[in-house]
């Protein structure tokens, strides 16, 4: 058989394949959907990843309207968020927004950028909060976007709730699900964490800055999350485990498909109903050395990552004596942190050979992330490793664990080997 017919060949995916999965997961012709998509969790794409973007336009047809949040790589977002002032060097030397050529974000997939520069796409004015689109209904959906709160009203995710449009996750995970900002946006809580940064426009032939202000769609989040994982995944695994939105493979790729309006519902209620009073953000940290008296605090949270990492718990002789090993080392400080007096986090500083640290056994339990426990515990064991004549530390984190690569990453850590496994 061909490798270009609608059945799948091994390890390649064509487009009638892309177009025909797509179908099957509910996509019908004439909808309007916003697409996130993994290229490489699809498969081999026969053609390039081009061809990808072609069959979700065969899926929908002639009468159907793609789009897709492309941002602008040149956006300086990152160097002007919190400014009271723009530094006049720099306003000086960046150049404007063009909706016309401005490159997408290229770290959020090949994808965007392939769209937005397709025939016939049409781009939001928006110099951060971009979006492009394809299709009859691609001008209803990007032009107007509002400068300010650009995930709220009038914004191309309201419009696309409101024209009866859906969501489409090919292949990429569910806290990519960008509609959920919109939901942040209409929830009625309290405290919700405001930011503000500037952005060039072209103006009158010229150039303008402007100051934009929005809830926090990045950082420290609109609203603070301290559950294992992100908020997004949380609220769309709900809403999949009460029996809404599609799952089904296209091509390699488990794939979701979402009415947006539909989803957009669920998540303000689910924001509303744990956000209704003001969660605070930050709490007291206590991080003393662990000693004997410890042993049960450190074996409790030991338990807890080894349920969370393996799906299981290994006995609780093994790991006693595991945690016994640890705290009687002279090579080792096991560092624990607290929250009015519980053990909320665990953290093992190890010398090893020559001038290098291993930090070893990381964990703090889901209800305290993103509060500063890692972070005060790594201080302590950057100090210990520093005064025991270490030059380097080092932390180890498995391939799929993104957020814990996010949360070392955010503490200054870069990747320094890569390390190829397989099993035997």
């Amino acid at each position: 058989m061909g490798c270009c017919g609608t059945s799948r060949a091994p390890g390649l995916v064509t487009r009638g394949q892309i177009a025909v999965g797509l179908r099957d997961l509910g996509v019908a012709p004439g909808d309007t959907v916003m697409i996130h998509a993994a290229v490489s969790a699809i498969g081999w794409i026969v053609g390039g990843p081009a061809e990808v973007l072609r069959g979700v336009f065969d899926a929908v047809g002639g009468g159907g309207t793609v789009m897709a949040y492309v941002g602008w790589d040149g956006s300086p977002y990152d160097v002007t968020i919190g400014l009271e002032q723009l530094p006049p060097q720099l306003a000086e030397v960046w150049p404007a927004y063009d909706p016309a050529t401005a490159g997408a974000v290229r770290s959020w997939g090949v994808l965007a950028e392939i769209l937005r520069a397709w025939p016939g796409a049409l781009r939001s004015p928006h110099p951060d909060q971009s979006f492009a689109a394809v299709g009859p209904r691609a001008a209803e959906l990007v032009d107007e976007h509002p400068l300010q709160y650009g995930m709220g009203a009038g914004s191309p995710l309201a419009k696309l709730c409101a024209t009866g449009g859906k969501v489409l996750l090919l292949g990429s995970p569910l806290h990519h699900a960008t509609l959920l900002h919109h939901a942040e946006h209409l929830a009625d809580v309290p405290d919700k964490r405001v930011i503000r940064y500037w952005a060039p426009i072209l103006s009158d032939g010229g150039k303008a800055w402007v100051r934009i202000e929005e809830f926090d769609t990045g950082g420290e989040g609109c609203l603070p999350w301290f559950g294992s994982g992100d908020m997004f995944d949380a609220i769309v695994r709900d809403y999949l485990q009460g029996g809404r939105g599609a799952v089904g493979p296209v091509g390699a790729a488990r794939s979701h498909l979402f009415d947006a309006a539909d989803l957009v519902r669920f998540a303000v209620e689910w924001i509303e109903a744990r956000y209704a009073e003001p969660i605070p953000r930050s709490v007291e940290i206590d991080v003393d050395v662990a000693g004997p008296d410890d042993h049960a605090g450190v074996l409790g949270l030991f338990e807890r990552m080894d349920e969370e990492s393996a799906g299981s718990v290994a006995p609780r002789g093994r790991l006693a004596t595991r945690v016994d090993e640890f705290l009687e080392s002279s090579d080792r400080r096991v560092l624990l942190a607290r929250v009015d007096g519980a053990a909320v986090g665990v953290l093992v500083a190890l010398r090893a050979a020559g001038d290098r640290g291993v930090l070893e056994q990381a964990f703090v339990d889901p209800g305290f992330r993103r509060r500063g426990v890692l972070r005060e515990m790594e201080i302590d064991a950057a100090g210990y490793l520093r005064d025991a004549g270490c030059h380097t530390v080092q932390v180890h984190v498995r391939a799929e664990n993104a957020l814990a690569r996010h949360a070392w990453r955010a503490l200054g850590y870069a990747a320094s080997e890569e390390f190829l496994a397989r099993p035997l």
